[in-house]
């Protein structure tokens, strides 16, 4: 059990890190109109998602998943809780989006839809600390 618990933070933590990173990545390839720079930043940008962010997506979802079932939890706090990690891998499809978008063509109005994915994450990651910390309900 403790283990488990392990796993799942040190995912939680690398999903939650990448997640907030990605948005300022990609809104960071958008500057630059130097070919060589773009294709080696575009290729930075799809290796962090692709190797860190969502391997460590699947084994936080996977290793929560495990430990609230094996502790027969299903308070309305884990629902809601639930509502908010949803709204997190959410937020990860669409920065798969935007860096098949950015990969395609260099697009400045990237940045505004970075900056509001990277707000929604930082709110959703902090409800979601919130909830399993306070257990309000």
């Amino acid at each position: 059990m403790p283990l488990l618990k392990l796993l799942h933070f040190m995912a939680l933590i690398v999903w939650c890190g990448a997640l907030l990173y990605l948005p300022a990545m990609i809104a960071a390839g958008t500057r630059s109109s130097d070919d060589l720079f773009y294709r080696d930043h575009a290729h930075l940008t799809r290796t962090i998602f692709n190797l860190a962010a969502t391997p460590a997506a699947l084994l936080a979802i996977g290793s929560g998943t495990a430990l609230f079932l094996r502790e027969s939890i299903f308070d309305a706090w884990l629902i809601v809780k639930l509502t908010t990690v949803a709204g997190m891998v959410l937020c990860h499809a669409l920065c798969g989006v935007l860096i098949l978008r950015i990969e395609r063509v260099t697009d400045p109005s990237l940045r505004r839809d970075c900056l509001l994915i990277g707000l929604l994450l930082a709110g959703l990651i902090s409800a979601t600390l919130w909830l399993v910390l306070a257990k309000p309900f």
